[in-house]
């Protein structure tokens, strides 16, 4: 093979690199926000509920005293209720795993495009798409959560190349024939 078909060739599979790693990511961010997604609706949930709850008793002829009471106890709920969401910052993190997911799945397809006129790929190219997944990478502040590390690498571990942030854990984990999990000490 002479030097420009082996330089294609090496380009060729970082591209299917990171095409795997791309894809990866866009799996893991679509978990992720399905997961941020229905937690956010379990804890807003009471709070919609409670503040329903409060319209109802302030238009009804209960004793002042006792409807005090209510709106203290439900307004405290509802206050605690927004104050947990605004400390896991649920709303920062359903966006950013969003966004990371379109992101990823439109340099995935970006990356297919690039192989597929695999005699045209240039070394600027391979040096933008390592840029932009790196760029967002990079802006993911929260990670991912071990739960589904763990299923992606059972599911895609043998077959993908993985992302750094699974092939690390990857690493810890053993994945035998049989299915099981061992988990490998690390000192």
């Amino acid at each position: 093979m002479n030097e420009t078909g082996f330089e294609t060739n090496i380009k060729l599979m970082t591209m299917r690199k990171y095409l795997d790693m791309s894809f990866i990511n866009t799996i893991m961010c679509q978990y992720h926000y399905d997961w941020y997604n229905k937690l956010n609706a379990v804890v807003m949930f009471p709070a919609i509920v409670g503040s329903c709850f409060l319209t109802i008793l302030n238009s009804s002829s209960i004793e002042e005293n006792i409807l005090k009471y209510f709106n203290i106890s439900i307004n405290g709920l509802n206050t605690i209720i927004m104050t947990l969401s605004t400390q896991y910052k649920l709303n920062d993190r359903l966006n950013l795993y969003k966004n990371s997911q379109m992101k990823f799945n439109k340099l995935c397809h970006k990356i297919e495009s690039i192989i597929n006129n695999s005699q045209d790929i240039t070394e600027k190219m391979v040096d933008d798409i390592i840029t932009e997944y790196d760029n967002i990478v990079n802006d993911n502040n929260y990670g991912y959560i071990s739960s589904y590390k763990k299923q992606i690498i059972m599911k895609y571990g043998k077959t993908k190349i993985l992302p750094n942030s699974l092939a690390l854990e990857n690493d810890t984990i053993n994945i035998q024939g049989t299915g099981d999990i061992v988990i490998k000490n690390i000192v």
